[in-house]
């Protein structure tokens, strides 16, 4: 009897299974499914932006880069982690929503002259960049309220990330980005 009802059992748990249907697939990184403005007219495209970004972070890093995340957020790869003294652990991705952006400055330096762009949160959002990877023992922070990456040539990245958040949907300062 026990096995005659377990055997039922299993065959509907079987039937029901088959019959759900299966979550819709995520759509793929630098889907085209998040861009939320058309390019204006004689502007690159959306694609060929994210291209421009990874081109120029990978000239500085080349085990670095940019792409936009199957959650519509843009991660970088290689960046530096905040804090006191900055470091580079390149085996993180730091992420960010276009919609929490606040502001993009370009951040010339004197003293390496590899220079940077950093992305900062929304007073509203704050530490709203959040890291995806492995944990390790010289980085203990998961979220912060920016990203800063060393990037060439630095104020056209600084206008293309502000340029790719515009047509994401999301919103720069202009007076920063203007710059």
């Amino acid at each position: 009897m026990r096995v005659t009802g377990f055997t039922t059992a299993l065959a509907v748990m079987m039937v029901v299974a088959a019959c759900a249907s299966p979550p819709p697939p995520l759509p793929p990184i630098n889907s085209v499914a998040f861009e939320r403005r058309p390019p204006p007219p004689g502007q690159p495209g959306y694609l060929d932006t994210i291209k421009f970004i990874d081109n120029g972070i990978r000239y500085i890093i080349p085990t670095g880069g940019f792409f936009v995340a199957n959650t519509g957020d843009m991660c970088f790869r290689g960046v530096l982690t905040p804090g006191v003294a900055p470091e580079y652990l390149p085996d993180n991705f730091w992420c960010i929503s276009p919609y929490d952006v606040s502001r993009v400055e370009a951040i010339d330096n004197n003293i390496s002259y590899i220079n940077q762009v950093r992305l900062w949160c929304r007073h509203a959002a704050p530490q709203c960049a959040y890291k995806l990877g492995f944990p390790n023992m010289l980085d203990n922070l998961w979220n912060a309220n920016s990203i800063t990456t060393e990037t060439v040539p630095f104020l056209q990245q600084r206008d293309a990330i502000a340029y790719l958040v515009y047509l994401m949907g999301g919103e720069v300062e202009r007076d920063v980005a203007a710059q």
